[in-house]
Formats: C-alpha cells, sequence, structure tokens
C-alpha cells in the first residue's frame, strides 16, 4: 500500500463516522417528538374528548332506564339510586332518554342465560292457544295421557288409555258435579289439561244442572263457558251465613244496670246434584256442623230436607224437618193431652237468588220470600175418618 493512499481512507473513516452520528441524533429527535405527542394527544385531540363524553352518556343512560324499569315495578327505593348515579353522570339525562327503548330487549345479568328468556306477558297469552293445539302423543300401541316423573313399581296412571281415563271424569261430574276439582285436576300436566277440557264433560254437567232447559252453548262459545256464565248452584261446598240480634237481659232491681245479650247463630244450606236440599240452623260453628251436611240423609234435630229447583237466578225450595222419636212421658192436664211437636207438620217454602260476591261467580244466596204451612196430623185423621164413613155409606 502506498502512502498517498492513506489520507483518502482516513477522510472516509471521518465522514461514515460523521453519518452515523447525525442518524442517531435523527432518530433520538423523533422519539422524542414522538413521545411529546403522546403525552400531549389526550388534552390536545378532540376526537379523544367526544369518545369519553359518549361513554358517560351511555353509562348515564343504562342507569336512567335501570331506574325506569325498577319504578314501573314498584321498588321505588332502588329506582331512586339508579336515578341519582345517572344525574351525578349527566345532569339532564331526562331529556337525553329515548323512552321506547323501554320495550326493546334488557341488559342480561351474569346469572341469567338465553334460554327461556320469553316475556312472560307473551308466553301467558299463547299458553291457552298453544294447548289447544296440541294433540296427545301417540304411540305405536296406546296412547298417554302423561308420564310418570320417577320410576316405581305400582301401576301408574299413565298406563290408564285416554278413553278410561275420561269415563272416569264423566262419572265424577255426573254423580257431584265437583267442577273445582275438575279445574285442579287440569293444572297437573298437559294431557289432564286436554282430558278435562273435553266438550263431551261440560255438556254432561250443563245437563245436570238445567235439564231440560239447557239450550244451545253456541251463544257461549262452548259448553264450559256456558257453565262458567250462567247462573248456577255450587254443589262442593256448603252456603254459610252468620246471624245475630240483641235481646234484653234479666230484669234487676237496679234501674242504671240493664244487660243485653248479642245472640250470634249461623244458617247452613247444602244443595246435592240430584235435586236435595238441606237447611240447618244451630249456634255452633262451621267446623262441627259441616261433617253433619255431608249426606243428605240424616237424623239430627233441627234440620231440614227437601227439593229445589232453580229458574233463571232464583231457587225455589220446599221443605220439611226431620221427625225424632220423643221419648218424653206425655203431659196430662185437665184429661187432654197436649199437642206433640211430632203430631204436626210443617211445611217450608224459600225462595233465594244467586249473585257474585267479589271475583267469585255465584257464591251468595239473598233470602227473598219465606213462608211456613202448620198442618196438624189428629186433624187430618179426623178429616179421613169423615170422608171413608161418607164413601162406605154411599157404596
Amino acid at each position: 500500500m502506498d502512502d498517498s493512499s492513506i489520507p483518502s481512507l482516513l477522510s472516509s473513516d471521518v465522514q461514515g463516522n460523521s453519518n452515523l452520528d447525525l442518524e442517531d441524533e435523527l432518530s433520538s429527535f423523533r422519539s422524542q417528538w414522538q413521545q411529546e405527542i403522546k403525552s400531549r394527544s389526550p388534552r390536545g385531540q378532540p376526537g379523544a374528548t367526544d369518545s369519553q363524553n359518549d361513554y358517560v352518556l351511555e353509562q348515564a343512560k343504562v342507569l336512567f332506564l335501570k331506574g325506569s324499569q325498577l319504578e314501573q315495578s314498584g321498588r321505588l327505593y332502588e329506582a331512586v339510586e339508579f336515578y341519582k348515579r345517572a344525574t351525578q353522570l349527566v345532569p339532564d339525562i331526562e331529556f337525553q332518554v329515548d323512552f321506547t327503548s323501554l320495550h326493546g330487549p334488557r341488559e342480561r345479568q351474569e346469572s341469567e342465560s338465553s334460554i327461556g328468556s320469553v316475556d312472560n306477558e307473551e308466553l301467558e297469552d299463547k299458553l291457552m292457544e298453544h294447548l289447544q293445539s296440541l294433540q296427545l302423543s301417540e304411540d305405536v300401541n296406546s296412547r298417554k295421557s302423561c308420564h310418570p316423573e320417577y320410576d316405581q313399581r305400582t301401576t301408574h296412571i299413565s298406563v290408564l288409555p285416554v278413553e278410561l281415563l275420561n269415563y272416569i271424569l264423566r262419572w265424577v261430574v255426573s254423580v257431584d258435579l265437583d267442577m273445582k276439582s275438575l279445574e285442579n285436576f287440569s293444572e297437573v300436566c298437559r294431557g289432564f289439561y286436554l282430558a278435562a277440557r273435553d266438550e263431551g264433560i261440560w255438556r254432561s254437567a250443563c245437563q245436570k244442572v238445567w235439564g231440560s232447559n239447557t239450550g244451545k252453548c253456541k251463544k257461549f262459545g262452548g259448553w264450559r263457558n256456558m257453565y262458567i256464565q250462567r247462573p248456577h248452584l255450587l254443589y262442593n261446598g256448603c252456603y254459610i251465613s252468620k246471624l245475630s240480634y240483641v235481646r234484653p237481659g234479666e230484669k234487676s232491681l237496679d234501674n242504671f244496670y240493664r244487660p243485653f245479650h248479642v245472640v250470634e247463630y249461623y244458617r247452613y244450606v247444602r244443595f246435592f246434584p240430584d235435586g236435595a236440599v238441606t237447611i240447618m240452623t244451630s249456634p255452633e260453628d262451621p267446623p262441627s256442623v259441616l261433617p253433619k251436611l255431608k249426606h243428605k240423609y240424616t237424623k239430627d234435630t233441627g234440620m231440614l230436607t227437601g227439593v229445589f229447583k232453580q229458574i233463571g237466578d232464583r231457587v225455589t225450595a220446599v221443605l220439611k224437618r226431620v221427625k225424632t222419636k220423643d221419648q218424653t212421658i206425655p203431659y196430662y192436664k185437665k184429661h187432654q193431652r197436649q199437642r206433640n211437636n211430632n203430631d204436626m207438620e210443617m211445611t217450608y217454602y224459600v225462595e233465594l237468588e244467586l249473585s257474585n260476591v267479589g271475583k267469585k261467580s255465584f257464591a251468595k244466596l239473598q233470602w227473598i220470600d219465606y213462608s211456613v204451612t202448620t198442618k196438624y196430623i189428629e186433624d187430618l185423621w179426623q178429616n179421613l175418618r169423615i170422608y171413608l164413613s161418607i164413601v162406605c155409606v154411599i157404596y
């Protein structure tokens, strides 16, 4: 290598080092400039402020809508808390909320799932149509109205054919007309619901109640609606009324003390589907008297038994008092025996009117008319003997 080539190499090295220093300074300047821009961007850029304001507004809207939903459901204290939090974020949030979003899909909680999130009101509206459109499932060999929830050794009711189940329901309705039990039976499952809504069962119930005056069901839209809407007696219980009156007590020497007694008693009226009726007046409470009214044939004293007939919302009944054997010794006065209660026959004529009580249909009986006819058996026997003697003389 020549000595002349040494300066050229030194000059090239100096130029290369200067270029590297410039690039390092330039890169450091760029990094400082970028850091400075990043540190100033949240304050300087208007886009960041707008996005932050939108986020706060959305949070305030969510809180306000939650408070509105709680207020509609009656939870006022919780609604006030959400309103307070919303106004703290945005003071005029009340004028910036779109209330139509209340009817939209609600915010799902963490513990909820999307399964079964159908609105309750829509579910109730469609439940009747859905159940009425369903048909009992048909298997290859048999039709089943229900399926057992748990395995059991005994015979389950699902083994019975649907026709036999309907026959049992018709027999229960035709005998006791216990329509309340039929409604409870329909709430067990889908198959029982369809079986209890059979029009044949309700038609037999209507014919049992009104007989030849049943008419047609087109006006009511079905036999079940006809039974519910037309006035009818309730056979699955007893009509009870509580009465009271005030009577003066025993007289005393003190004029300032005048005792009075408040007398309370009950009147029980029980109707049977075959046209029989029993009425009993007693001071005893219902728990001790109702077992006596379970059957229409009774020998209790004070019981009136008879028959009734319903025309429209009026019920007319004819009753007689139950006779019992008198074990007392006959009382004689002036060689004449006093008339015994068993020697007379009393006939009671009662007219009642059906009316509603609150949400219960035809659960009240109003006393319209009442009369009593008394006949003595001795007089009837005397009249019968005179009639027989006249007939014998004529023949």
